[in-house]
């Protein structure tokens, strides 16, 4: 029977195509992910002296804001769009660190963590396209009272602080740190992955929780900055090896002979 090698061949074609096409997937997702904090970078730091201006007093930052709303709309816009892919990041390598089959509890405090980093970072981006945009409108009101001024000032200061609580902190430090250090055991226990990428996970993981120090007063003795870069590397590293791996030929089929 002819016919029926031959849709057997194709059945293993098509079996060895559909790993080729998750690494090339995932390849891609995480070179755009490692990339991608370039732009708001590029963006903000011409615009309001990112990241530095994190800290500026609101005096500063409020009229700053206002002259740059239409750059601070681009880069925050493109940095809530990188932020939100972490999530698709997260999962795609979490699916190919862990071996086939449904996912166990290391894989999903994992998938969890970098859920739960997405919404920290988006609703710490939100409190610039938003609350204090609203802010350095009113505080350029023309006649505003010395009275009104310091109020919008420690409004401001407050809305700061505590964004920069949730989305760097929690999101960026914290949550980050938890996905990628529960990602590199994976890579590690499981070897669907070389042992080197698990390796530098859990480097790239100890770096970027070090920001989070601030939540119990302790001043890091690295900056988000830095921190960040750390995982964006290991991001760029694992997209080369997915793609590499969507690279190879697929093996050669076996054909029955009928």
């Amino acid at each position: 029977m002819p016919a029926s090698g031959h849709h057997a061949g194709d059945s293993l074609h098509a079996a060895g195509e559909m790993p080729r096409r998750r690494y090339l997937a995932a390849g891609l997702v995480l070179l755009v992910q490692g990339l991608c904090i370039f732009a708001p970078m590029a963006v903000l730091g011409g615009a309001i002296q990112w990241p530095e201006s994190l800290d500026f007093p609101p005096a500063q930052m409020l009229p700053l804001l206002r002259d740059q709303v239409s750059a601070v709309r681009l880069g925050y816009g493109l940095y809530l769009g990188y932020s939100l892919l972490f999530l698709a990041t997260g999962v795609v390598t979490v699916r190919l660190a862990a071996r086939p089959g449904p996912l166990g509890s290391l894989a999903l405090v994992a998938i969890g963590a970098a859920v739960a980093s997405s919404l920290a970072r988006a609703i710490g981006i939100l409190r610039w396209l938003t609350g204090s945009l609203a802010l350095a409108d009113a505080y350029a009101h023309p006649g505003l009272s010395a009275e009104a001024r310091a109020a919008i000032e420690t409004t401001q200061a407050a809305i700061n602080a505590w964004g920069g609580a949730i989305g760097e902190a929690l999101g960026v430090a914290l949550f980050a740190a938890i996905w990628a250090i529960s990602a590199s055991l994976l890579i590690l226990r499981d070897r669907q992955l070389p042992p080197w990428a698990g390796v530098a996970g859990l480097l790239a993981g100890g770096l970027v929780a070090m920001p989070g120090l601030e939540l119990l007063g302790i001043a890091p003795p690295v900056s988000i900055v830095l921190s960040t870069t750390g995982v964006q590397l290991w991001f760029m590293a694992l997209g080369l090896l997915f793609l590499r791996r969507a690279a190879r030929r697929p093996a050669a089929h076996v054909r029955i002979v009928p």
